[in-house]
This record gives C-alpha cells, sequence and structure tokens, in this order.
C-alpha cells in the first residue's frame, strides 16, 4: 500500500509531551511525531498553533520541528474569519455550559479553525476539548465530521493510524465521541 501523505493539526499537548523520559504519555508522544516525519504527513500550521508550541515544546520537539522545515513538510494556513467567528458564538450560544467549559472550548478553537482549513484532523492529548466538541457536533456537522486522534491513548493505535493513511474513519469523527 503506498503512503498517503494528510495534513494534520498537531496540538501543543503533544508537542510538550514528546519529552526525553520513558514515561509512556512521552514515549507514545514522541512515535506519534516521529511517524508523521517518517509516513511523510505534514503539520499544519498557523500563527496561533505556533505560538502554544513556542510555549510547550520539548527539546525533541524542537528538533523534530527542525527536520519537518527542512523538509518542507509545514503546511502554513491562515483561518477563515467567517468560520472562526461561527465557531465563537456557536461556543457562546452553548445551551447549560459552565464558564470553565467555554473557556476550554475557546483555548481549542484554533485545533478546529485549522482542521477546518487543511483535511479536517486533529491529533491532540486532551480528550476533555475533543468531548466539549462532541457535544457541540449536534449543532455543527462540520465540527462532527473532524477526526480527533488522541497521540499518547493506546486504545486508539494513534500510530497505526497514521500508518494506514490517516484515513476518516466514522468511530474517529468527533460526532462518534461518547461525552456523558
Amino acid at each position: 500500500m503506498s503512503k498517503m501523505s494528510r495534513q494534520i493539526v498537531v496540538d501543543a499537548s503533544v508537542a510538550g509531551s514528546a519529552g526525553d523520559t520513558d514515561h509512556p504519555v512521552s514515549v507514545m508522544s514522541r512515535d506519534f511525531l516521529t511517524a508523521i516525519l517518517r509516513i511523510c504527513h505534514r503539520l499544519v500550521w498557523s500563527e496561533e498553533i505556533k505560538v502554544e508550541w513556542d510555549k510547550h515544546a520539548s527539546r525533541f520537539t524542537s528538533s523534530w520541528l527542525a527536520t519537518m522545515q527542512s523538509k518542507r513538510k509545514i503546511v502554513v494556513i491562515d483561518i477563515d474569519q467567517g468560520k472562526r467567528d461561527e465557531l465563537i458564538e456557536l461556543i457562546e450560544s452553548a445551551e447549560g455550559w459552565p464558564a470553565s467549559w467555554r473557556d476550554a472550548a475557546m483555548k481549542d478553537m484554533l485545533l478546529v479553525s485549522a482542521a477546518w482549513a487543511a483535511d479536517g484532523l486533529v491529533a491532540s492529548n486532551d480528550d476533555k476539548a475533543r468531548k466539549l466538541y462532541a457535544r457541540l457536533s449536534d449543532k455543527s456537522p462540520t465540527i462532527g465530521r473532524l477526526v480527533w486522534v488522541n497521540a499518547c491513548n493506546s486504545a486508539e493505535d494513534p500510530v497505526q493510524w497514521l500508518e494506514a493513511g490517516a484515513r476518516r474513519n466514522s468511530n474517529r469523527q468527533v460526532r462518534a465521541v461518547r461525552y456523558e
């Protein structure tokens, strides 16, 4: 099977976790990033994502990022302000949401906005954000169709998913996430 190159939004939670330790989260995050490079997938990059990565990147991640840049495997995107405004309105109008949920969804809005400008694929170690967006997927089919993978959850086989072409399997879509 030939390798398929996909554009993947990678959250700073993965960048920060991919350290040099033998901790399982660190190892899985490192393996995930290494697989992106090896398989020829591309990193989706916006100015907001760059700021977050600059805050959280480990030594390993900084080196990985330099390699990705040298191989031209970073896709710089511009965020569609109209779609972003719709997302803000959707989050602000979510019924029964405490302020902490709204704040968390707003904080990770950069992932959703970037994914919409690319292949609709998000990798994050933050299951809380994924569950919040799953709650919004009933009101927004475009959110529901996003594929969201936890890079350090072995049950999700994240590296195997990358190796299989980072396909948009329905069971990985945000709308399939159980949030209760």
